[in-house]
Parts: C-alpha cells; structure tokens; sequence
C-alpha cells in the first residue's frame, strides 16, 4: 500500500508547529518581517499547512467551521475600521507610517485565524488529538527546560554563561536574559507567562484535576505525566516573576476551587433532602451564600498573604502595602513604586482613544498616534512611558487586548470578538455537560480554564500575532467535534 506524501508532510510540519510553540520571536523570521518582536517559529510551518492542508480542503467543500463565523466578522470589521480611519485626521508620530501599522495589524490577525482554522481541520478524530497532545507537551518540556537552566545558572552562579547568553542571541529576536527572571525561548518573561498560561497550564492542571492523562504510564504507579508537567510549569510561572502570569493562574484554580466546592454543596444539600432534612429555599440559598462568602474570605487572606510574600521576594512589589503613599498621590502614585504605574497609563490613554471613535474606532495599529496627544499628564513623569513618546523609534501600544479592540475597532469589533471568545466557553460547558467518558468531561473542563486564561492575559498581551489563544480556541472547538462525533457514532451501535 502507497503512503500519501501529502498527508506525511502535513503530519510533519503539524508535529513541528506544535513543537515550536515557544519560540515567539526567532530572530530570522523577525528579521525578514522587518524587525518585529511577534515573529513565531511557527508561523513558518503553518503556512506549508495553509498550502497543503487547508486550502485544498476549503476548495474542496467551500466551507469554513461556523464558530470562526464571529471571527471572519471581526477581521472584516477590522479592515473596514483600518480603511476608514483614512477619512480623519491621524496625527503622525515620527517615521511610522499609518497605512503600515494597519497593515501589520491586518496580517496578525490573519495569522490568528490561520492558526485557528489549521488548528481545527488537523485534528480530526481522538487518536491525532491525543498524538497532537504530546507534541504541544514536548513543546512545553522545551520552554520549562530552559527555564530551569536559566534560573539555575543565576541563583548558583550570579549570572549567566557567555554560551547561554549567545544561545538566547539565536533564539530570540530581544537576545536577552533577565536578571533574577526566566524567559524560556520566549522575547521576555511576561511572554513566557502568556505562552504557559494560555496553553499549558490549563491543559496539564485541567486533565490533572479529573485524573485523565494522554499517556497511559505513570511515574511510580501514580504521577501523571501531567501532573509532573503542572508541578514544573508552576514553578517555571513563579520564576518569571510575571504578576498577572500568577493572578492568570489564580484566577484559574480559584475556579476550580469555587466550582468543586458549589458541586460539593449540591451533593450536601441533595442527600440532606433525601434523609428529610430541612430543603426549603430560604434556608438553602443561605446554605450556599455562606459557603460562597467563606470561599471569598478565604480567597481574599490567600492574596493578601501572597502579597506579603511577593513583597518581601519581588523587589517590585515592596511597597504593596505602602497605604499612606496610596492616600496622598492616590493609584497611580502608588502603582508607580510598584513598577505598574506605566501599564495603567497606556490603559487609561487607549481607552481616551476610544472615547474620540466609539463605533468603529481608529484601525488596526492606529492608537499608537494620538497617545502623544492623550496621554494623562502624570506619565510625563514616568521614565518609560517618556522613552516612548520622545525617542524610542516603535509607536506606542495599549498593552492590553481588550482596551485595544475598543480603541482600535471600536464597539463593533470588541463585540464581535468578545462574541467569538463567549460562544468558546458556551462550547466547552456542552462538552462537559454532554461528555460520557472522563476524557471529553476532560476536554470541557479544559476549554474552560482556556477561555479564563485568555480573559485575563488579554489585560496584559495585545498582540494578534502569538499563535496561544488561537491554538487553544481551536482545540475546544476541536473537542466539540470529537465528543459528538463518538456520541453518534454510539448511537449507531446501539441502534437496531
């Protein structure tokens, strides 16, 4: 029987993108897209797979998945925002050319959906997922390898090896090394903790929580190869030292937390029932609001003390509790001892430009342009937020996704977009309502901590162009498919 050289190849550069996931900015890719810090390996085999796999098959059945629906309505709202902000005023900012951000912007999110799209038409039954589960595993083993090699050098030595520092020369466009904060492959730390985040973390604390494993040997008879992986991404996320990379993982395991703890009332509540116990409605609703109340307060003390620890470990964040500075020069005095100050300012400026273009907002790429007009008079007084402004050659961004689609696209596009991202977590609570195995409860449960990953990542990264968010999107979209396709197939079997 003849092998189909197509469907090798496929397999192949498939295997590989996996693999290459956390290399963001390799430096030959960004150099021949002219000096951009997105530029992920990546991107390179996808687009074989573009040529070889996707659009034959949409030549073929002139069709693409309904979820990305949403999606090919945002980039066309997108395009159309980007074409109309050449019908008003744009204020220059030095050498960047208005037509090419826009343009730039254009192309991430192209890039976006081809990884969405590639993403769903690859994986088509249960056995490539799962092959394709190891070699997103592989990919992670890689990042978190690095990472320890790093933070070990500097915490033994002081410092890092020539060899490590050349070696981050070859592999990222920053060429880079942190003091006393691991990057990975990554251009930085924070990008690092997105790429964990957004695509690691949820799958190994996920399938570790139901006890589902994509292998099916286990290290002394109990660890997953899962749980190892979590155990080490943990730490590997701690070392980054990025705080909203640990309030992401927070927010994920404080899910966990609340939703075991309401499915663990349920079952209180049910069997105190069925012996006739009290179960009128008053005296169970203040049941479950004093369990939730109890889960605040306890998830409350847990940050605060985190935040007595990062204080005294994270010299950013020493004066966390610094209340009387936060009364006299109010947030933004206090974020800036905290080194966040700079982040909040391009928030608050972004969202100015929103203000000026509510509908449609000012293109792809285009905020950038007015900050030098917006921006709130204390970042005059921060050194970053000035190096932009006056003598750094890039434009200015929001640094957050979410401020950047209203200002950039308006309502139209944050709506649309936020639309696609909503109907993903509708999506993975199917999965796990409708899953009759524990690998497709699995893969809900999975979808779900995606959707809270990227929700609060996105309040960090603004970027199109990093392939995380839309793997992840396309593997819940994956599931959905897998999960129904087993449940008729069932069906079939036990019809007459």
């Amino acid at each position: 029987m003849k092998t189909n050289p197509g469907w090798g190849l496929k397999n192949i550069c498939w295997a590989l993108l996996l693999v290459a996931l956390p290399f963001t900015s390799f430096p030959i890719l960004a150099s021949f897209l002219g000096g951009t810090a997105v530029a992920p390996l990546s991107a390179l085999f996808l687009f074989v797979l573009m040529l070889a796999a996707y659009f034959p098959e949409v030549l073929k059945h002139r069709s693409i998945p309904r979820q990305a629906l949403p999606l090919v309505l945002f980039l066309l709202a997108a395009v159309f925002s980007s074409a109309l902000a050449n019908f008003f005023p744009i204020e220059s900012f030095r050498a960047a050319s208005v037509w090419k951000n826009a343009l730039e912007g254009i192309l991430t999110v192209f890039l976006g959906l081809a990884f969405y799209l590639v993403t769903i038409q690859m994986l088509e039954t249960r056995a490539v997922l799962r092959d394709s589960l190891k070699w997103i595993y592989l990919g992670g083993l890689i990042t978190i390898t690095a990472s320890l090699v790093q933070a070990g050098f500097w915490h033994l030595r002081g410092g890092y090896p020539t060899a490590l520092k050349v070696l981050q020369w070859y592999l990222t466009s920053s060429g880079k090394l942190f003091r006393a904060r691991v990057t990975g492959v990554a251009f930085e730390p924070s990008w690092l903790a997105n790429q964990l985040n957004t695509l690691y973390l949820p799958l190994w604390l996920g399938f570790s929580v139901t006890g589902y494993s994509a292998f099916k040997r286990k290290l002394f008879g109990i660890f997953t190869a899962e749980n190892i992986l979590l155990g080490l991404g943990m730490v590997t996320l701690f070392l980054s030292f990025s705080r909203i990379g640990w309030l992401t993982t927070l927010a994920m395991v404080a899910f966990l937390v609340f939703r075991a703890a309401d499915k663990f009332m349920n079952a209180f509540l049910k069997k105190r029932a069925a012996r006739g116990g009290e179960s009128q409605k008053v005296p169970r609703f203040l049941v479950k609001l004093g369990l939730w109340l109890g889960l605040i307060l306890a998830f409350g003390l847990i940050i605060l003390l985190l935040g007595v620890f990062l204080s005294r470990v994270d010299p950013r964040m020493k004066y966390l509790f610094d209340l009387e500075r936060y009364r006299k020069f109010g947030v933004l005095g206090w974020a800036s001892k905290l080194s966040f100050a700079e982040r909040i300012i391009y928030w608050i400026t972004a969202f100015r430009v929103f203000l000026l273009r509510p509908f449609f907002g000012v293109g792809l790429g285009g905020s950038g342009f007015f900050f030098s007009r917006l921006t709130p008079e204390f970042g005059y007084g921060l050194p970053e937020v000035v190096r932009y402004l006056f003598s750094e050659s890039v434009i200015p961004n929001a640094k957050n996704l979410w401020v950047r689609l209203l200002a950039e696209t308006g309502i139209v596009g944050f709506s649309l977009f936020c639309a696609w991202l909503f109907s993903h977590w509708h999506t993975a609570q199917r999965i796990e309502k409708q899953g009759q195995d524990k690998e497709t409860r699995t893969y809900g449960l999975v979808g779900k901590l995606f959707v809270i990953a990227i929700l609060m990542e996105g309040f960090s990264m603004d970027s199109f162009g990093l392939p995380y968010i839309w793997i992840a999107a396309g593997l819940i979209i994956t599931f959905l498919r897998i999960s129904t396709l087993k449940s008729e197939t069932e069906n079939l079997k036990t019809t007459p």
